[in-house]
């Protein structure tokens, strides 16, 4: 039988989904809002809270341009608008961990860079991997050698890209493993989901969960 131990809840075809509430860094560095929105998560029946862990200098240049609309966000750069969100230091996120155990739910984060796995490796019960790093083979040996379980985010992948991120998970060391159908347009349009793909996750890794992260 496939399943995933994710927290205290076991994750299987026979179980409930296991939900995961995405706060990422709409806290907009507040840390007191941070909390609020762990325990609206928790209100809402969520299993965790997922926050965003990174600095502006691990992610783009200095001189990275915006490539999203400027009339709904103005900041012109990818480093300055990084930077605005990447304010929470390490007694932060222990704060919001010790928050969510407090009321109940698991507390993850997703970490872009080496210093924040290191930094929330203690903190979460799983690792929750983006998008963007199912590439980022350094960053997956080191998730994979904490020995936790991962749960990987597919989108924007290609099936060989995703079959050389779960082999290289394996051979590092995971044993518990979840994929994530996902497509990286938020809204997804209903037309864009292309939820077919999670069946055709499932007959490439019959061993393995297969989720749906939107």
């Amino acid at each position: 039988m496939r399943e995933i131990r994710l927290g205290n809840v076991t994750v299987d075809d026979s179980s409930p989904p296991y939900v995961i509430a995405e706060i990422g860094v709409n806290h907009e560095g507040s840390l007191d809002l941070a909390k609020r929105l762990i325990e609206l998560a928790k209100e809402g029946g969520a299993d965790a809270a997922k926050f965003q862990t990174y600095k502006a200098e691990s992610l783009a240049s200095r001189h990275s341009p915006a490539y999203w609309d400027l009339s709904k966000e103005p900041t012109t750069s990818q480093f300055r608008l990084f930077q605005k969100y990447d304010g929470f230091g390490p007694e932060d996120y222990r704060e919001l961990a010790r928050h969510c155990g407090e009321i109940g739910i698991d507390f993850v984060s997703t970490p872009f860079d080496r210093d924040a796995v290191e930094l929330l490796a203690p903190l979460m019960p799983f690792f929750k991997i983006a998008s963007a790093d199912l590439t980022n083979t350094p960053l997956l040996r080191q998730v994979a050698g904490h020995g936790k379980p991962v749960v990987l985010s597919t989108g924007a992948s290609t099936r060989a890209e995703i079959g050389e991120a779960v082999g290289t998970l394996r051979h590092a060391g995971c044993r518990e493993l979840s994929l994530l159908r996902c497509v990286l347009n938020y809204p997804t349009a209903d037309e864009n989901a292309n939820l077919g793909m999670i069946g055709a996750l499932e007959r490439d890794y019959p061993e393995l969960v297969i989720g749906y992260s939107d």
